[in-house]
């Protein structure tokens, strides 16, 4: 005890290992990741028993499942992992292109345009995390933020009427895209499969996605794998507002230094 020391060094240790702990449990919250991450707690714990107790039978086949035992949890885990690595590839070119209170607007106004039409849609906002990758099951597109045209777009007899479209700032980017499907025990059974997809997108990105439901005209607002309730139009702006605020935020302020330093010049 007399040698033992603790400097800096071993508290950014410490905390740097905290940040990753609650990271990681923060991301795996509500997930079927964490009855995985029970089960493998209860394994250490039956092993650990095992070598008290002297079961040598248990032990060693314990030993044998734990010399494999990161190849387990990259199996075990590799939607939580997927999806954490692609959340720190974020877009660095998001932030300086969010949707401002009109487009907010427009997209309210287009999801209630959708709903009075009784068609169905997927909007997805693109957040911090790049989505490009999607834009390969799709059609990239340079279009604005209208109800007209985002009618257009779902239309069922419109040859994109499938998928969903992305939105990037104050433009659509691309349509007819095709979207991660979450596990069929993710979403209530009443919930048919553009949830699914639009549920299996927000829990390996940011993004947001608003649903329209063809067959009940229901909108949802769904963000980290969570459905939420049926919104009206106002409580979908509020959300939206809300939600985004902060990358706008983010955004001025980027671009008041952007103007400061320009004026330096």
């Amino acid at each position: 005890m007399d040698n033992w020391q603790f400097g800096i060094t071993d508290l950014a240790d410490i905390t740097v290992v905290a940040v990753v702990v609650y990271f990681f449990l923060r991301l795996i919250r509500g997930t079927r990741a964490v009855q995985m991450l029970i089960g493998v707690a209860i394994v250490v714990v039956v092993y650990q028993l095992a070598r008290e107790f002297g079961l040598f039978t248990v032990e060693w086949m314990f030993s044998h499942f734990f010399s494999a035992f990161i190849v387990i949890l990259v199996v075990l885990f590799q939607q939580e992992i997927r999806r954490a690595l692609m959340r720190v590839a974020v877009n660095p070119l998001a932030a300086g292109n969010t949707p401002g209170e009109t487009m907010i607007a427009m997209l309210v106004e287009s999801t209630y345009a959708l709903v009075h039409r009784g068609w169905g849609g997927l909007i997805v906002i693109e957040r911090d995390t790049g989505l490009r990758h999607l834009f390969e099951s799709g059609v990239e597109l340079d279009a604005p933020i209208q109800p007209d045209m985002i009618q257009a777009l779902f239309c069922p007899d419109a040859p994109m009427h499938d998928g969903a479209i992305i939105v990037h700032g104050n433009r659509i980017v691309a349509a007819r895209v095709l979207l991660p499907l979450a596990q069929a025990n993710a979403v209530p059974g009443d919930f048919g499969t553009r949830h699914r997809a639009a549920v299996g997108l927000s829990e390996e990105t940011d993004a947001l996605v608003i649903v329209v439901s063809e067959e009940t005209g229901a909108v949802h607002l769904v963000e980290e794998g969570q459905l939420g309730n049926n919104l009206t139009s106002r409580a979908l702006h509020d959300r939206l507002s809300s939600r985004l605020s902060s990358l706008q935020s983010h955004a001025h302020k980027d671009h008041e230094q952007d103007e400061s330093e320009a004026g330096i010049d």
